[in-house]
């Protein structure tokens, strides 16, 4: 009689082990590494102009601390300016980090290679913190936010800081609420070494959650809070002058806010403008989308219907909270507290589709084109905006003629403050009245700032709030700039300062020494 072949019963697969999620992760993360890249090297080397003129000043001081050493502070190229007072570097660690792309030779390409990796950079950090919260779906999150609105997507291609500070500071909430003091004190310190005028925000990321540890738990959550304070006095005392550098983050952060409310004539550009909220506005969907999330988020926590874990609802009530508040500053203040806006409220919104919106298919296939309609609008925005942004080149000729015949610490009178990142990043060898932000020129000397503000301002100027700007001035131009300013040359752009160009050319005390299609250079005699 043949054997009969017993058959054993069904088995359960093993999970998997320890060593094999590991991989698994490794290999996400390196997928998505690579996506990203993509993604930020597209968006960079797409266009031949620049988001943003900053870009041109910060890859310029990169380049002196290359030339003449990390331990140098001084900074005598904006000579009527707080940052050429106190010779401090509120963006070391970012210039620093910029040191190896000046090594390459061809400072364009550099500046392109550079924001791209900063760009994927801040996506990683992204994609960490979803990770860190364990939210579903952790590589989409990341791509979601980047194409969230067309002015987060215009921002986040630009070589700036706050690029990497924002991807840090989002990534603090995670880290705090599960107590990783070391990883905690590192970001806070990166944060503050990077872009010190922004250490404010891992404090309120600290202060949320401390409140809500309090009235949830009724306890405080010191060991965090102190690995935090010491992270963010690690990052400010790692540079030059540390001292200096707070008094400048004085100037830019608190006497900015009280000269603003106190109705003094700053020149702000639009990301300093209040945030106006219209039907048209671009970032619209994202706000109804993550206010939804906060919604149906409330609605199934006050019926009961779910019961997040401790930590993941502690994220989210302190993620909805910062997300609320900065939509607050943004619409009173500034609008590029919408930054993080967006960064807080993705959390929000990633915490609601990862518990309640995976279930049925068609509500994820749903979604995911919701994504690329947003994406594609995103981009066709962005590109109407780098139509009109900063060409490399526009202020070249002017300042290499000057490189080529003015006296080493001759002062050149940009008669607007955002000229001077461009004939910085061309011309180290002259001097300028300031640049970067005009409050550092006010806090300065505010009547010198008025003074300048209303020579340059011919026509009413495009970066002023409404009736902030002086009218021009009617007294002696020439006298100003010679004894006031000491100035020996003045460079403006022939199109928004039309007036002014053709008074100097109509003068003959003032000398035109070189001119092209948008710029023109004038001697002081």
């Amino acid at each position: 009689m043949a054997q009969q072949k017993t058959r054993s019963p069904k088995q359960n697969p093993l999970p998997p082990t320890r060593a094999a999620r590991d991989i698994g992760s490794l290999r996400e993360a390196a997928w998505f590494v690579a996506a990203a890249l993509a993604v930020s090297f597209y968006l960079h080397f797409s266009s031949d102009k620049f988001a943003d003129p900053d870009i041109f000043y910060h890859f310029r001081h990169a380049a002196l601390y290359a030339a003449n050493g990390p331990f140098d502070a001084a900074f005598p190229w904006a000579r009527y300016s707080v940052i050429g007072q106190h010779g401090a570097d509120i963006w070391y660690g970012f210039h620093l980090l910029l040191i190896p792309f000046v090594w390459l030779g061809d400072p364009l390409l550099a500046m392109r290679l550079a924001g791209a990796l900063a760009t994927t950079a801040f996506l990683f950090s992204v994609f960490h913190a979803c990770r860190q919260l364990e939210i579903k779906a952790a590589p989409l999150w990341p791509m979601v936010l980047l194409f969230s609105s067309a002015f987060l997507l215009h921002r986040l291609t630009m070589l700036r800081p706050q690029v990497l500070s924002l991807g840090l500071s989002m990534l603090m909430l995670p880290l705090i609420t599960a107590g990783q003091l070391r990883a905690t004190f590192l970001v806070a310190g990166a944060a503050a070494w990077l872009h010190l005028s922004l250490f404010f925000v891992p404090l309120i990321v600290f202060a949320v959650f401390a409140a809500l540890k309090l009235a949830t738990d009724k306890t405080l959550p010191c060991r965090e809070g102190l690995a935090l304070a010491g992270g963010l006095a690690a990052g400010w005392l790692l540079r030059p002058n540390p001292l200096g550098a707070a008094k400048i983050v004085y100037v830019q952060v608190f006497q900015w806010t009280l000269e603003k409310l106190a109705g003094a004539p700053l020149e702000v550009g639009s990301e300093l403008r209040p945030l106006t909220i219209a039907i048209h506005s671009n970032y619209l969907p994202f706000i109804v989308v993550s206010l939804a999330a906060l919604g149906l988020l409330l609605w199934k926590s006050i019926s009961r219907q779910v019961a997040l874990p401790a930590r993941q609802r502690t994220c989210w009530y302190s993620a909805a909270i910062l997300s609320l508040g900065f939509l607050l500053l943004a619409v009173l203040f500034a609008r590029r507290a919408f930054d993080f806006t967006s960064a807080f409220g993705m959390i929000v919104i990633a915490l609601a589709v990862s518990q309640f919106l995976t279930q049925p298919a068609w509500l994820r296939v749903g979604l995911l084109g919701l994504f690329v309609v947003l994406a594609l609008y995103g981009l066709s925005l962005r590109d109407r905006v780098l139509s009109v942004g900063w060409q490399a080149d526009r202020a070249a000729a002017a300042a290499k003629w000057l490189e080529a015949n003015s006296k080493p610490g001759d002062l050149v009178f940009n008669t607007r403050w955002e000229y001077f990142a461009e004939l910085f990043f061309w011309n180290t060898k002259n001097h300028y009245v300031g640049g970067m932000d005009p409050i550092f020129q006010y806090a300065y000397d505010p009547e010198l700032y008025r003074t300048g503000l209303s020579l340059g301002a011919a026509r009413n100027s495009l970066f002023c709030p409404a009736g902030a700007c002086p009218e021009p001035s009617r007294s002696d131009s020439h006298r100003l700039l010679k004894d006031k300013f000491k100035a020996r040359y003045v460079f403006l752009l022939k199109q928004p300062d039309a007036n002014l160009f053709l008074a100097l050319l109509g003068d003959r005390r003032f000398a035109l020494r070189h001119h092209d299609e948008q710029t023109a250079l004038f001697e002081v005699l």
